[in-house]
């Protein structure tokens, strides 16, 4: 005689036990895939001067170049992006659905055509370079061009899913109460999506001086970090760019303090 059992009488841990070990043997095998290289780049540090490296002129300029044009890029990026992350979260226009394509196509595209596409826009054989006596390329500008444009999606996503989270119904108050649509956005929208809105900042930022591709098509002169590693590779091999390397995984250890704190002011301010 067959009995059966109901299902009840099975612990739910036990039906999860077995996702669980699965999600963490994922976890693990994911971290270790992204740390593994970095045990090759210990084993090269032991064979150079590393504070000696670091402290190369040609690193540090690069790298404070990186930060200082990464700054600025970011800076205009969110003057730019982040009124219109809000266009496109509340208002209704023809052709919305054309502009949020346009706004992903540099997070799709190579960078360096990226990099391509820009030199024949801003180069100094195009109708703009012929046209204004600036030199976009080779220069300073030409990194911040470079950097504007492939890092503009990691603020404008993030900031329109903050906009996005937030319930309509809260200007719709602050409009019947008699405040401006200006004072609306600076006063209730840009507050309640403020942690995305920083988290895209920061993303953005991040992206701008990690940025390579583009900045070597349109700029490969004066030397941001990435180029700088890409150059020290190629002249004296993987020992040459172990510094600027390690200057970014600082870097990096600073983002994620920020991003940290960003996410533990969230949840204190708002509880989730």
């Amino acid at each position: 005689m067959r009995t059966s059992f109901p299902s009840n009488l099975f612990p739910l841990s036990l039906h999860l036990s077995g996702f669980t070990l699965t999600i963490f043997i994922l976890l693990g095998l994911l971290v270790l895939y992204i740390v593994y290289p970095f045990i090759g780049l210990i084993s090269i540090t032991k064979s150079i001067n590393l504070a000696e490296s670091l402290a190369r002129p040609e690193i540090v300029n690069a790298f404070l170049l990186s930060l200082t044009t990464a700054t600025i890029s970011t800076l205009i990026l969110s003057i730019f992006c982040i009124p219109l992350a809000y266009a496109l979260a509340r208002f209704h226009f023809k052709l919305k659905i054309l502009v949020r394509l346009v706004v992903i196509i540099p997070l799709v595209l190579p960078a360096l055509a990226s990099g391509t596409i820009l030199l024949g826009a801003f180069g100094p054989y195009s109708m703009l370079g012929r046209a204004i006596p600036i030199d976009f390329t080779q220069s300073v500008v030409g990194i911040i061009i470079a950097q504007t444009y492939v890092a503009s999606p990691f603020i404008i996503l993030p900031a329109l899913a903050a906009f996005e989270a937030v319930p309509d119904r809260y200007e719709t108050a602050a409009r019947v109460l008699g405040k401006t649509k200006s004072e609306v956005f600076f006063r209730i929208s840009i507050p309640l999506a403020r942690t995305g809105i920083l988290l895209g900042m920061l993303m953005a930022w991040i992206r701008s001086i990690g940025e390579l591709g583009a900045t070597i098509m349109m700029s490969y002169n004066p030397h941001t970090i990435s180029i700088q590693i890409f150059e020290d590779n190629a002249i004296g091999g993987l020992g040459n760019s172990v510094a600027g390397i390690v200057w970014l995984i600082i870097l990096s250890i600073i983002a994620l303090i920020v991003f940290l704190f960003i996410r533990r002011y969230h949840s204190l301010r708002f509880g989730w």
